[in-house]
């Protein structure tokens, strides 16, 4: 099984066209329909009616958004014209993370951005990367908002745990890294449930699909220290992809994420397959 869509997330942030780029060697690798959905930071436009002349305000922010959102559009057609598949430009109205939300449960795979403190145009909406995650019930691969990426998949670092998250992940992933290499970073810890499945299951998962997988043991630590102890080992092994479950829980816009999944949003080095 391969994808047959795929969905890039663009906003006005430089690093949007990195993340097209990558999505549109996925499409063409795959022959997929790649989809653009924009979903930008929309003002609330109470704010403005507390200031004088809020009219005007109002019609010139719309104007700048607009305007914004049409050279996204631009530089995706130029992007993508020549790529010889199938391709859409979709923007959303009205609230950026429940529309969004609405249209990336329709892809295979989804390609979002890791978000960059440093660049206000990276922002879309509180928590709006890991709603898609954790809420989008797709495979987000995100992309870090440092460094320069290739298309991923050829040496990727599988975490672990043995639990539902992780066994979805690894299969979301597997068409990005069939016929690869991979090393499986078992986490499970003294507190495993006795429903995890051991390492060999993923080793054999992956063997099925051309993947040859070894496997590491973590040591037990705090969820801090296993997510930073995955990107050292992911390192080491010179991965281009990391795999591994989401975890998070709470309502809509009041997420509370698992410790590892925060640690590698916050911190990650290369891109990274999340699946929930």
């Amino acid at each position: 099984m391969d994808y047959a869509s795929i969905m890039v997330h663009l906003d006005t942030s430089p690093r949007a066209l990195d993340r097209l780029e990558i999505a549109a060697r996925l499409a063409v690798a795959r022959h997929a329909r790649l989809i653009g959905l924009f979903a930008g930071f929309m003002p609330d436009a109470a704010w403005f009616y507390l200031m004088e002349g809020a009219a005007t305000y109002i019609d010139e922010d719309r104007q700048r958004g607009s305007d914004a959102r049409e050279e996204v559009r631009r530089r995706f057609e130029a992007a993508t014209q020549d790529l010889g598949v199938e391709t859409e430009w979709r923007a959303v109205e009205g609230d950026p993370l429940m529309m969004a939300l609405r249209e990336v449960r329709e892809a295979d795979l989804v390609v979002a951005g890791q978000y960059d403190p440093a660049d206000p145009d990276s922002f879309v909406a509180t928590q709006f990367l890991e709603s898609i995650i954790l809420d989008g019930g797709r495979p987000v691969l995100v992309i870090p908002f440092a460094g320069q990426f290739a298309v991923p998949g050829a040496r990727a670092m599988v975490a672990w745990n043995g639990g539902r998250e992780a066994a979805r992940a690894l299969h979301d992933a597997m068409p990005l890294i069939a016929g690869g290499q991979a090393k499986v970073l078992c986490a499970q810890g003294a507190g495993a449930r006795p429903d995890a499945s051991p390492p060999s299951h993923a080793v054999a998962a992956l063997a099925s699909h051309g993947v040859h997988a070894d496997i590491e043991h973590c040591q037990e630590g705090s969820d801090i220290a296993i997510g930073e102890t995955l990107l050292s080992r992911a390192a080491d092994f010179g991965a281009d992809l990391v795999v591994m479950g989401a975890y998070g829980r709470g309502r809509l816009r009041e997420l509370v994420l698992g410790g590892v999944t925060a640690t590698l949003l916050d911190t990650m080095t290369v891109p990274v397959l999340m699946s929930h």
